[in-house]
C-alpha cells in the first residue's frame, strides 16, 4: 500500500510540473575565437538555453510589455537563463558561417511557473486589474459588419489593442489569436450568442472578453463638394467569469476626401476612419473597465516606488500622504532603513500620471524630489538636496 501511495504522490508532482512547464526548441550561436572550438561550444549552449527562456517570456507576457521592461527581464532573468530550463537535449550542434561560428540547437523544458514567479516579484507581472488577461476578438453579429480579414479591420484591432497594452493589460500574441480564432471556426461559433465566446475566454485563462465589430458606412458627398467615408466600431466587453456585460460601447470615425472615392481609396480612407474610432472606442473601454473593477473591489496596478536620502521626518510626512491618498490601495512597506523606503501599493494611474502627482503633491508639502528613470513599474525618488 505505501508503495502505491508514494507512486501517486510522484504522479500528482509530475502533472505538476508539466503544467507549469513548456517543451521548446531554441538555436545558440557563439563566435570562435583562436581557435576555441571548446569555449564557443559552451557558450552557444548557454545562448540556445537564453533563447529558450526568452520564448518563455514570451508566452508569459505580450509582446508590447516585453518591450517595456525587456531592460529589467534581461538582466533579471536572461541573464540567469539556466535557471529556468529544467532540462535540455541537444538535437544538433556543429560549426557553422564557414567555420567561424559554433551553432547549438536544443529541446529544453522551460518552467513557465519560475518564469511568472520572478515577473511577479518584478512588478511586471501582476495580479490586479492592471495585469489582467484580455481577449479581443473581432467576432461580428450584424450581418452588415465588415469581415475579420478585411484590411480596415485588422488595422483598427491593432489601435484598440495597442489602447490595452497601453493600460497594461496582459493581451494574447498573434500565434495564440491564431489558435482562437481556430477554435471559434471549429466549433461553429460564428453568429453564435456570446456565451460561447465566453466559454472559449474562459478555456482560455482570460477574465475580459472584447467582442469588436466594425460597420462601413456609406460614401456620401457632403456638402461643400467633399465625400465622407464613415465606420461605425462596436465593443461588447464581458466579465468572463460572471458572464456580466461591463460596457457596450459605440464610436464613430469620418474621413474627408475632396473627391469621390474609388474602391482602393475608399479602404485607405475606411481604415483611417477606424483609426479615429478605435482610439476613443479603446480609450472609453478602459475607463468603463476601471469603473466596473473599482466597484467590486478589483482594481490597481502594482507599483514598486523607492524613496531615497530622505529624513525620518520627510519619510514620516511622505507615509502619511501615500496612506492618505485616496487613490492608492494596499499600501505595503517592504523595507524603512536609514535613507531608504521602499513600498508597493496599487493606484488606478497608470506610471507617468502617478508620477507626476506623487512629485507635485509631495512639493505641497515642501518636500523636494528628483526621479530616477527606470524600467517596468518601479519609481524612484531621489532628495536633489541631500549631500
Amino acid at each position: 500500500m505505501c508503495w502505491k501511495i508514494l507512486l501517486a504522490g510522484l504522479l500528482v508532482c509530475v502533472a505538476a510540473g508539466t503544467l507549469h512547464s513548456r517543451e521548446v526548441e531554441a538555436t545558440g550561436s557563439a563566435t570562435i575565437y583562436s581557435n576555441n572550438t571548446g569555449s564557443a561550444r559552451i557558450q552557444a549552449l548557454k545562448n540556445a538555453q537564453r533563447q529558450a527562456v526568452e520564448q518563455g517570456v514570451g508566452v508569459v507576457i505580450d509582446s508590447n510589455t516585453l518591450a517595456r521592461n525587456y531592460e529589467v527581464i534581461r538582466d533579471e532573468i536572461l541573464s540567469t537563463s539556466q535557471g529556468f530550463v529544467s532540462n535540455y537535449e541537444i538535437l544538433k550542434e556543429g560549426l557553422a558561417s564557414g567555420g567561424t561560428v559554433y551553432e547549438v540547437t536544443i529541446r529544453a523544458e522551460v518552467e513557465e511557473g519560475k518564469i511568472k514567479d520572478s515577473l511577479t516579484a518584478l512588478r511586471i507581472l501582476h495580479k490586479k486589474m492592471g495585469n489582467k488577461r484580455l481577449m479581443i476578438v473581432s467576432h461580428s453579429q450584424d450581418p452588415h459588419a465588415l469581415p475579420r480579414d478585411n484590411g480596415a479591420v485588422t488595422t483598427t484591432l491593432g489601435v484598440v489593442r495597442e489602447e490595452f497594452n497601453k493600460a497594461g493589460f496582459r493581451m494574447f500574441n498573434d500565434q495564440q489569436m491564431t489558435r482562437i480564432y481556430q477554435a471559434i471556426e471549429q466549433e461553429a461559433l460564428v453568429d453564435r450568442a456570446v456565451d460561447n465566446l465566453l466559454a472559449l475566454a474562459l478555456d482560455q485563462q482570460a477574465e475580459i472578453l472584447v467582442q469588436m465589430e466594425m460597420i462601413a458606412g456609406k460614401r456620401d458627398q457632403r456638402g461643400g463638394g467633399f465625400w465622407a467615408v464613415k465606420t461605425t466600431l462596436r465593443l461588447g466587453i464581458y466579465d468572463a467569469a460572471t458572464g456580466r456585460q461591463i460596457a457596450d460601447i459605440v464610436t464613430e470615425g469620418k474621413e474627408l476626401s475632396a473627391k469621390k472615392p474609388g474602391n482602393y481609396d475608399w479602404y485607405r480612407m475606411l481604415g483611417k476612419a477606424g483609426v479615429r474610432a478605435g482610439a476613443e472606442a479603446g480609450r472609453q473601454a478602459i475607463s468603463r473597465i476601471a469603473e466596473f473593477y473599482q466597484n467590486v473591489g478589483d482594481f490597481g496596478f502594482a507599483y514598486l516606488i523607492i524613496f531615497r536620502n530622505f529624513s525620518f521626518n520627510q519619510e514620516d510626512a511622505i507615509l502619511d500622504y501615500l496612506e492618505g491618498s485616496p487613490g492608492f490601495q494596499q499600501l505595503s512597506e517592504l523595507k524603512n532603513t536609514r535613507n531608504y523606503l521602499e513600498l508597493e501599493l496599487f493606484s488606478s494611474e497608470e506610471k507617468s500620471r502617478l508620477r507626476r502627482k506623487i512629485r507635485r503633491d509631495l512639493r505641497d508639502l515642501e518636500i523636494e524630489v528628483a526621479t530616477q528613470s527606470v524600467s517596468g513599474n518601479r519609481m524612484v525618488f531621489i532628495n536633489p538636496d541631500a549631500g
